[in-house]
């Protein structure tokens, strides 16, 4: 119990960092003392790098930072501002409930990505005020940056255990580029709230690891490809929160390939497949795949193959359904705990957060997406 207490204490003082705009350690967003002109802004972004942000974005563009874009929308509420986005984005995005609430995101550019790379001259195109890219591609970053395009680089990656961090960390430089604060704080806020309820349910009921049912997260998958998620993985924080054992955990670092035999060796008790592949929970109880023999898996027996929801973006990576994310999934792990309706809690959370009203057909959408919503 105090361990979990400590890390809820931790997540939180995210919510200060994010109202204030600083931190007390000289790395962090925004602790700088940086100058710029009246017609301009300077950050310092998850590269360390000192930005000049101009005073107005007409036009931004986002790259291999996948989730950004609906990032983006929860912070300021509009996606008009999105001239380009990359093509998985834009997939996933086509197939979310974010092109009924905020239909412009269709009208971004995917062009300017060929063959996973950056086409700087379609991007210049787009005349981007500003670039977002992931930090891991320092080379597009730096050649960008060379080219005269303002680029700020995110970071995917986290030490902390704390599912929300990285879209808490995304909200927080997001508020500093746009001066947009309040709906980040909201947001950030519920997902802390609807953490700490999770905890405390889990420490009055007194579950315990034994407890706790044994989970797999099937990553990417197809007849002949099975690859896990492990350790450092938004799968991983999402099962330490909501009261799950990674089977992966003590064998897998980030994201590795393995065989049936590994599998039937785990025996998992619920298996949740991610946004990232086309393979469908039926695909398993069927037994559809080559060579795969799923029949012999508890999860699959005991019907507990889950497909993670598509709101606004995929739940599995950050998005602004993180809290809903939360209260899904310790659902799933502890039906006989966690008794709220989901459908309700997700029709009571669009319309308090994006104001908009969803249908019982569109919450189904959001619980259930189709294959294609992988596909790019």
């Amino acid at each position: 119990m105090r361990k979990r207490t400590y890390r809820y204490l931790i997540a939180s003082a995210s919510i200060a960092l994010l109202l204030t705009g600083c931190g007390n350690n000289d790395n962090e967003v925004g602790s700088k003392d940086l100058e710029a002109s009246q017609e301009t802004k300077l950050i310092v972004d998850e590269l360390n790098r000192e930005v000049e942000i101009p005073g107005t974005l007409d036009s931004i563009v986002m790259g291999g930072i996948l989730p950004y874009f609906s990032t983006w929308f929860i912070a300021t509420n509009s996606t008009e501002e999105i001239a380009g986005i990359h093509p998985n984005s834009y997939n996933a995005a086509s197939h979310s409930i974010l092109k009924e609430i905020s239909p412009s995101i269709l009208d971004a550019k995917t062009n300017f990505i060929e063959n996973g790379e950056v086409n700087v001259e379609e991007l210049l195109s787009l005349d981007p005020d500003v670039y977002f890219e992931i930090a891991n591609q320092e080379k597009t970053v730096k050649k960008l940056e060379d080219t005269g395009i303002t680029t700020v680089a995110l970071d995917t990656a986290t030490d902390s255990l704390n599912p929300l961090d990285t879209l808490n960390r995304w909200l927080t430089l997001t508020g500093e580029i746009t001066g947009v604060t309040d709906r980040p704080a909201e947001i950030i806020a519920e997902g802390e709230e609807n953490q700490q309820m999770i905890y405390d349910t889990l420490d009055e009921a007194g579950i315990e690891e034994k407890d706790m049912p044994r989970v797999m997260v099937l990553q990417y998958h197809n007849n002949g490809e099975i690859s896990v998620a492990g350790t450092g993985m938004h799968g991983n924080r999402w099962l330490n929160s909501t009261g799950g054992i990674d089977v992966a955990a003590e064998e897998v670092d980030g994201i590795k390939a393995v065989n049936m035999e590994q599998i039937y060796k785990w025996n998992p008790d619920i298996i949740y497949i991610t946004n990232f592949t086309e393979t469908q929970p039926e695909d398993l109880y069927n037994n559809v795949f080559e060579s795969q023999d799923w029949s012999e898996v508890k999860a699959v027996q005991d019907k507990k193959v889950y497909k993670m929801p598509l709101g606004i973006y995929r739940w599995y990576p950050p998005s602004g359904d993180a809290p809903l994310m939360l209260k899904w999934m310790a659902q799933k792990n502890h039906p006989d705990l966690f008794t709220y309706d989901m459908n309700e809690e997700i029709k009571d959370y669009y319309k308090r957060y994006y104001s908009y009203d969803l249908t019982d057909t569109q919450v189904e959408e959001i619980l259930n997406p189709p294959s294609e919503a992988a596909k790019y």
